[in-house]
Order: C-alpha cells, then structure tokens, then sequence
C-alpha cells in the first residue's frame, strides 16, 4: 500500500541536476563501524506494473517535488543541505535511467516526489514502511492477542524477517521515493505508479551521513518492483565514501526562474 503521506501541493518544482558522485578511497580504520544492510521495499500499482522499466539504454524522464525533510527530525541532528540531496538523489536515478526533463528532452512521463527523515516507531508503521508480509513470516501470530504454535517458529525466521522486526523496535532515517503520472497529478485523481522506501537504523549516525548513504546503496532498487523487500549493503558504498555535488537548478515550475545578474 503506497504512503497516505504524499500531497501534491502546488511547490517549488525543479528538475533535479547530476550532482553527486562516489569516490574511492576510504580512511584505514583498524575497528570498523559497521552499518549492515539499507532496507528497501517498492509497492507497485497496477497501473504501475505496466509501465516499462527505465533504464540507461531507454530513459524516462520526469519532473521532481522535494517535499524535504517531511518525515521528522531530532534536535542536535546534522542534517544534510535540502539542495545538494535533492541533485544527488538526482545523479543516482540518472544512472537507473531517470532523466530530469528541461528545455530540449522529451516531455515527462512522471512526477518524482521525494521525503526523508528520521522516522521513530509511534509516529509511523515501520514494519509498513520496511516492507513486512507476515505472510512470508513463519513466526508471525495466527490471531490477534492470541498464541499459538508459530511461536515455536520464530526460531526459524528467516535472517531479513528477523532484520526487520528488529529494526522497526527503533528509530530509522527513511526515504520515500514515490512515482506518479505526470499528466494526472495535478489533477483531484492523481494516478500514483510506485512507492520506495528506504530504511536504516539511525542509532550511531547523523543524517546528514545516512541519507546520501542510503540513497546511493539503494539506487538500482529504486522503482523496481521486486514482491519482497531488497536488503543492500550500506558498507559497500560506504567505504568508497559519498560526496554530495554541486548545486545547480535547470528548471522551475510555478515560480520564474530567478534573474542572472551580469556584469555592466
């Protein structure tokens, strides 16, 4: 089931710019902090499971809302720069085949909508938000404030069901990545595609060094449907480090583009 969070107010819309990169090169650290695994999980519509897939070979172009930090935050946190995670979510989808449309490409086909945040359990359903089925959970309860012999099972979960109920037990920094028909959204009866979210534990770490993280690690899942959630290592793209970019802002929709000064 897609977010009830998503609204389509009439904001800021940019096309987002290639911007971020990841470099090699990772600091020696003789004891390493580990992160683990960068939960993603993607619903898919039915109109969005006959749409073809981007790809590099045969982009599809879109228009991106950044709704920013809408998801929730914590005092003392550091946070990244809205602009430079917005263009570096945008050089991730790049390299899947989503394409910012500008002056010049094709018309988009999609409205992009992003959020991110420091999700605590309460304020939202993080086994939702991380994807679980209690149909795939052997140990998952039969009837409601009842006991039965799944309890016997919960010793043979499988290791991703027993990751996420884990970390749904604590706050996460999440992502949600949502896809709607552009032609529609604007419209009473927007017509939504698919939903990514991207989860990982919080504890030990700082937005503003998750969330770059996070998004590249879950960059080739984004938008792809895969009927379970993908669990990716963030320590992979982690030890190569991940850099945000820099700004640059190719098109407004709702609002002129701010003036250039020149020199007289």
């Amino acid at each position: 089931m897609l977010s009830r969070r998503i609204a389509l107010p009439l904001l800021l819309v940019i096309t987002f710019s290639a911007g971020g990169s990841v470099v090699s090169g990772a600091d020696f650290r003789l004891f390493k902090n580990t992160w683990g695994n960068v939960i993603v999980a993607t619903d898919v519509t039915k109109a969005g499971r006959e749409l073809t897939l981007a790809t590099p070979q045969a982009p599809v172009y879109y228009k991106g809302l950044s709704l920013g930090q809408r998801l929730g935050s914590i005092p003392g946190d550091r946070e990244p720069e809205v602009k430079q995670l917005n263009l570096f979510v945008a050089d991730i989808l790049a390299k899947q085949g989503y394409l910012g449309a500008h002056a010049g490409t094709p018309e988009p086909s999609l409205l992009l909508v992003i959020q991110w945040g420091y999700v605590k359990p309460g304020t939202e359903d993080l086994l939702w938000f991380l994807g679980y089925d209690p149909t795939q959970d052997i140990g998952a309860p039969a009837a409601i404030n009842m006991l039965g012999p799944e309890v016997f099972r919960r010793g043979m979960r499988s290791p991703e069901i027993d990751t996420i109920l884990q970390d749904s037990q604590n706050p996460i920094y999440g992502v949600i990545v949502t896809a709607f028909d552009y032609t529609t959204a604007r419209t009473p009866e927007p017509v939504a595609f698919w939903q990514t979210r991207i989860g990982l534990p919080a504890n030990g770490k700082t937005m503003s060094a998750a969330l770059p993280v996070m998004i590249a690690t879950a960059g080739p899942a984004i938008g792809r449907p895969s009927g379970k959630p993908v669990f990716l290592d963030a320590d992979r793209i982690r030890d190569g480090q991940v850099k945000l970019g820099k700004l640059e802002f190719l098109d407004y929709e709702g609002t002129p583009p701010p003036a250039e000064k020149t020199d007289k």
